[in-house]
């Protein structure tokens, strides 16, 4: 199990100028998200929503390359996020901190802030309210070029730069009484205010190997 404290994994995550160029600002992340993204990739101080029947899924697709690559995870306030669904779409349990929080939005900011300064990247479902103290949070990540990715419905308050949405989802596998189900295909619609123009793609969530296709 992997310990509870956004004091772990204290490489410093330090500011990024914004003279900086793009590549350097960006985290990577797997070629079918790529293509979607508008940097190809997590840009450093964004936050991002995922919403619909298959979020979860895709956050964690979403975050898994940079991952792998190296960078550190911080899921605040998610205590029924599966681990064993983590590690199948690529996710490094090593190099994943679960932080705890309770339902107060402004215990839940304190710790997303906090995660900021050790953690390249944050996953989290703002409670309600967040569009209260998601200015505070929003500085921080912004400060110290992390990216946040939220989850769930309460992501419309917090005002993020991209939303990826989940919608016409279909499991793959069922015949008619026989089989079993193989694979999930959902239609991924990427909007928001840092969005140049609304994107879809289809994508398999997770794939006939468990990840990402």
């Amino acid at each position: 199990m992997v310990l509870a404290s956004a004091s772990l994994a204290a490489a410093a995550v330090t500011a990024v100028p914004d003279l900086v160029p793009a590549r350097d600002r960006t985290l990577p992340v797997d070629e079918a998200l790529a293509e979607l993204l508008p940097e190809a990739g997590l840009l450093r101080g964004r936050v991002i929503g995922c919403s619909g029947p298959a979020a979860w899924s895709l956050a964690l697709a979403l975050v898994s390359k940079a991952v792998e690559a190296g960078s550190w995870l911080a899921a605040v306030g998610v205590p029924t996020l599966g681990l064993d669904a983590a590690a199948e779409f690529g996710v490094p349990l090593s190099r994943l901190v679960m932080v705890d929080t309770d339902a107060s939005t402004p215990v839940w900011a304190e710790r997303v802030a906090a995660a900021a300064d050790g953690f390249e990247l944050i996953v989290t479902s703002p409670p309600t309210g967040a569009e209260r103290v998601v200015r505070k949070v929003r500085q921080r990540v912004q400060a110290r070029g992390a990216v946040l990715v939220a989850v769930g419905l309460a992501t419309p308050g917090v005002a993020c730069d991209l939303e990826l949405s989940t919608t016409d989802v279909t499991w793959v596998g069922i015949g008619q009484g026989t089989g079993h189900l193989t694979c999930r295909r959902v239609t991924v619609q990427l909007a928001g205010r840092r969005a140049p123009r609304p994107v879809a793609r289809e994508l398999l969530l997770p794939g006939p190997g468990g990840r990402l296709a």
